[in-house]
């Protein structure tokens, strides 16, 4: 009887272990699991975060309103068939608190093992710093 109720427990208990990783350490797991990938499937998950990115940053801009687009980072677990599971975050502005919300209800690429962490990292420079910013180098 005591083992089945600790069986019990240990199983209702997984999911909320499974949340304790930190910013730091799913970005970790992220970065391995980006650079594992192997290269038939590379495309397809660049296709897929480029996918949600067009999807989502949109919806987001027109949401949360922000002058410039800050820099944040959202790190997602994906399951076998790429539904995202969990999610962390780096940056606290409304548009990041946006693109985790929506990239949370998403599936991306079926990954080659579970589980499977992917990162998006948000970098967009407004137009006028591009202008000023040569896309190709000066030879």
């Amino acid at each position: 009887m005591r083992k089945i109720i600790f069986l019990t427990f240990a199983i209702a208990a997984q999911p909320a272990f499974a949340n304790s990783l930190t910013y730091v350490d799913a970005k970790t797991l992220a970065d391995r699991d980006e650079a594992s990938v192997p290269k038939a499937q590379t495309q397809a998950l660049l296709d897929s975060q480029g996918a949600v990115i067009s999807r989502v940053i949109p919806v987001c801009a027109h949401t949360s309103r922000p002058t410039v687009i800050p820099s944040f980072v959202v790190v997602v677990k994906l399951d076998s068939s790429g539904k995202v599971v969990a999610t962390w975050r780096k940056g606290d502005s409304n548009f990041a608190l946006c693109f985790e919300k929506k990239v949370s209800d998403l599936t991306l690429f079926a990954p080659p093992y579970t589980p499977f962490y992917t990162s998006f990292e948000i970098n967009i420079r407004p137009s006028s710093e591009m202008q000023k910013t040569p896309l190709l180098p000066h030879l």
